[in-house]
């Protein structure tokens, strides 16, 4: 009964495991497309997702989002062109 239930946890983990990596696709398909930025809702828009993928990569990952935060600045800074 221990090995089904092992099984089927693993199972289920990796089974929301690509779900989650499908996703991440479906964002990156999304951020490439040239959309026009007519207002600042649209910046708005896309600062309320990557707040919600602070928070989220905080809870799985253990780092604070500050912490994430800091090392988004620390890329803009190295890289300020991308």
């Amino acid at each position: 009964m221990k090995t089904r239930n092992a099984q089927e946890i693993a199972a289920r983990y990796n089974t929301v495991k690509n779900d989650i990596a499908n996703l991440l696709g479906f964002f990156e398909c999304e951020l490439s497309k040239e959309r026009p930025v007519l207002d600042w809702s649209s910046i708005g828009t896309l600062q309320k997702v990557r707040g919600d993928l602070i928070s989220t990569l905080a809870f799985i990952s253990g780092f604070s989002e500050d912490q994430i935060s800091e090392t988004l600045e620390e890329t803009r800074v190295e890289n300020p062109n991308a």
